[in-house]
């Protein structure tokens, strides 16, 4: 039923060659809050999972056990883990209930999704299986409530993903055991009416949230986010905070911003799961594997695109120093910004080099996918702000509301920052280089930055790294980079500016790839 993360081994609680229900372990599978998860053996050579809840650790822990062989009895499907049998365990004073599963060999579906080379039909594919398995269950009257990759596993005998371990599930056959707010599950997946719930109900003695069958779409959301991103929509813990507002309040991120090989067809889909409430979301799991049926039946060339290119070896990181100076200009590609190194003219002063800061910070939970192709991006001559050309109004396109909600508040068109670096070694720049060529933002950006944001077409702003200045860096390959600045102000590093409408101290985040001849910065958030 569990993959075999860790390969099974003779330092688990039972001794291999243990006899439970004609079976014999053989070793450990997985190991998790609620069980632990054996491989056995029959007799006649059949492999299986055996899972063994504890019996002895409270009345709590004890219904659960019964709680999950029983909602196991009502499932069969063939991308839900099929139950084979059950019983107490030792015969004499049980201490234990072991239930009985195939065994299904094979990853955890992000492990199965991130590693690359694999294409958007492929990826959709495992989505509808899941979500075929939600129909199932739910018209069982089973809820999940902790869908999440971990628990959906990619068989490697018929390559279709199957849902595991409704240890946390529910049915309404079922007693409430949870005493706190919120029912068991992971607080990345929990859906914002769960949120607003424990907000509104907070410090009321009894009061506990219900799960519904939107619950388990949200988090098939958060699933299809991942694939699609590698990262999470929203990350809130499980106490709320920050994120949580996030979560109720913000539009996530559209998917092909993070990752522009995704379709738009298939970021409707993720964004309608991932929508505020229940009701704009899908009615249910029968209705979203239609969805998905209809969508893989007007397939085009998108379907088969590779959502991740094959990872290959990394080449030995190349360093550039300098002294940097941060050009914020407005109008090209939402999220894209163009690092450019500077000519000899600003040249560091002779003096013993001081200690290199690093334009680094740690790595992010998730890592972003590759980046998209950045435009040939030539070197200037002279040292002066490059100011991007102005662009034109794209043709309106029809796009959601949910897309326009998120790149109102994601999609700030700032392109990133010309940067300017003092070589330690001299540059061979030709005396003239073309100008960037232009790039359309998407639908309705253009409008936001300009009547929403105050930002005018082909304006630079400057940013003056002020704590570096003077000073070498380091700008590393895949870097990550965060650039903050008195918004509010508007003024650039000559006085000129006008207000824009972003808060002080605002953050883009972004990182930096490092090309023959010039290194490229693009913010994504």
């Amino acid at each position: 039923m569990v993959a075999a993360l860790n390969p099974p081994d003779d330092t688990s609680p039972l001794p291999v060659g243990t006899v439970i229900g004609g079976d014999v372990v053989e070793g450990v599978l997985g190991r998790g809050g609620f069980a632990t998860v054996y491989r056995v053996r029959s007799p006649s050579g059949y492999v299986s999972a055996l899972k063994l809840l504890p019996l002895d650790e409270g009345p709590e822990r004890a219904e659960r056990a019964w709680r999950e062989m029983l909602l196991g009895t009502r499932l069969n499907h063939p991308n839900l883990v099929r139950q084979l049998g059950a019983g107490k365990w030792p015969l004499e004073n049980p201490r234990y209930l072991w239930v009985k599963m195939e065994m299904v060999e094979g990853p955890t579906l992000d492990a199965w999704g991130l590693a690359g080379g694999r294409t958007v039909g492929e990826v959709m594919e495992r989505v509808l299986e899941v979500a075929s398995a939600l129909a199932v269950s739910h018209e069982a009257g089973v809820l999940h409530r902790d869908v999440k990759e971990a628990n959906i596993l990619v068989s490697q005998s018929t390559g279709q993903a199957v849902l595991v371990d409704f240890g946390v599930g529910w049915h309404p056959a079922c007693p409430t055991l949870t005493k706190g707010m919120f029912p068991p599950g992971t607080p990345a997946y929990r859906a914002p009416e769960a949120w607003a719930y424990g907000r509104a109900h907070a410090g009321e003695p009894g009061a506990h949230y219900r799960a519904g069958v939107g619950d388990d779409l949200y988090a098939v959301g958060v699933v299809l986010y991942r694939l699609l991103t590698g990262r999470f929509p929203f990350r809130p813990a499980e106490h709320g905070g920050e994120d949580v507002e996030a979560v109720l309040h913000r539009e996530p991120l559209p998917p092909h911003l993070v990752n522009p090989r995704v379709p738009l067809a298939v970021e409707e889909v993720c964004l309608r799961l991932l929508a505020k409430t229940p009701e704009a979301r899908y009615p249910g799991a029968v209705a979203l594997c239609k969805e998905l049926e209809e969508l893989r039946a007007r397939t085009d060339v998108d379907w088969a695109r590779v959502l991740y290119p094959e990872r290959r070896r990394p080449e030995k990181p190349r360093a550039r120093w300098g002294r940097l100076l941060a050009v914020v200009g407005v109008g090209l590609a939402v999220a894209l910004g163009a690092w450019w190194l500077g000519s000899s003219q600003e040249v560091a002063p002779e003096e013993p080099t001081p200690e290199p800061v690093r334009a680094v910070a740690a790595p992010p939970a998730e890592a972003p996918p590759p980046p998209a192709a950045a435009p040939s991006l030539a070197l200037r001559k002279d040292s002066a702000p490059v100011k991007q050309p102005q662009t034109s109004d794209p043709q309106p396109q029809a796009t959601s509301k949910r897309r326009k909600a998120a790149v109102r508040t994601a999609c700030l068109g700032l392109t990133g920052a010309a940067l300017q670096a003092c070589m330690g070694t001299p540059q061979q720049v030709p005396s003239e280089r073309p100008a960037p060529p232009p790039q359309a933002c998407p639908a309705g950006a253009l409008e936001t930055m300009k009547n929403t944001l105050g930002l005018s077409l082909g304006e630079v702003k400057s940013v003056d790294w002020s704590s570096v200045r003077g000073m070498s860096v380091l700008v590393q390959e895949d870097a990550t980079l965060r650039v903050g600045g008195d918004w509010e102000t508007g003024a650039d590093r000559w006085g000129k500016g006008e207000k824009v409408a972003l808060p002080n101290n605002t953050r883009l985040t972004g990182k930096l790839y490092v090309k023959e001849g010039r290194v490229y910065g693009r913010f994504t958030e």
